[in-house]
């Protein structure tokens, strides 16, 4: 895959990119460390990387990864389901085991496209709850421009479900989930490992 040729997360895959750290050392070496770096994550993790980029108008460049989640059942269905607005009442176990997956890669400097991110989000409401909840439901989904995350409350409400933003965007955007939770509604924010959340009601 060819940093012009980039993907965009769809239905049931989780893309999760890692920021190359190597990036703005050394010019003369740097494409000899980027390579190095991304054989390292190979290693480290067991999965294949690609180079991406995830900066419109300048570069960010990083690594890009397909989290296999095929070991979860019914992952692309409960995913689907939620991204529709339709209330999740089983296999909410589902999204824990996402979410374990996912955070063995927060050792790097992550950032995930919509679907990875709904995992935190959902794993927020459900620490906030103080557990798992009986009934689940996606109100809203979109995203902000980067650095606001600390202003969540004022986000305002939606109604609107947006699909993945292109993946040369994801370094400048931040995720914004309206969830309701056993009737009570959450906004979450979710920007790179970054997390937070507030009770609407």
């Amino acid at each position: 895959m060819g940093i012009g040729m980039q993907p965009t997360e769809q239905d049931g895959e989780i893309f999760l990119l890692v920021i190359d750290e190597t990036y703005g050392g050394d010019e003369g070496t740097y494409a000899e460390d980027s390579e190095r770096y991304r054989f390292g994550l190979q290693s480290e993790f067991g999965i294949d990387f690609e180079e991406a980029n995830i900066g419109p108008g300048f570069d960010i460049p990083a690594f890009l990864t397909i989290l296999a989640t095929t070991t979860v059942p019914l992952w692309s269905l409960i995913l689907g389901a939620f991204f529709l607005g339709k209330p999740i009442n089983e296999n909410l176990d589902a999204w824990h085991a996402i979410g374990k997956r996912l955070r063995q890669f927060f050792k790097r400097p992550v950032v995930l496209s919509r679907n990875g991110a709904a995992v935190i989000a959902v794993e927020a409401v459900f620490e906030d709850i103080g557990g798992t909840p009986k009934s689940l439901r996606l109100c809203s989904y979109r995203v902000g421009h980067i650095g606001d995350i600390a202003r969540l409350k004022e986000a305002g409400a939606s109604q609107e479900i947006s699909a993945a933003p292109p993946t040369l965007n994801l370094g400048l955007v931040w995720h914004i989930f309206e969830i309701e939770a056993d009737g009570i509604m959450f906004r979450v924010g979710v920007d790179g490992k970054a997390t937070e959340i507030i009770r609407l009601r």
